[in-house]
């Protein structure tokens, strides 16, 4: 069985990040529909990165790192 996913449906990009690679995971093939994105989406998703960074919403590598020291 092959499962069609339409990718564009899903509009938080972690979403469809996370899906893809529990797809690959589990070895489940699957086929996309999405279609490539258009240079105003590109620049909105710029744009509301630069936004979460000047908000001071990031991680750091250090910050990372004493993370995954807890794992």
């Amino acid at each position: 069985m092959e499962l069609i996913i339409d990718f564009d449906k899903i509009k938080d990009p972690s979403k469809r990040e996370w899906l893809i690679n529990s797809l690959k995971l589990m070895q489940i093939g699957f086929q996309t529909a999405e279609k490539p994105q258009t240079i105003a989406q590109y620049n909105k998703d710029l744009e509301k990165g630069d936004a979460e960074i000047e908000a001071g919403d990031f991680t750091t590598a250090a910050d990372l790192k004493a993370e995954a020291d807890k794992w």
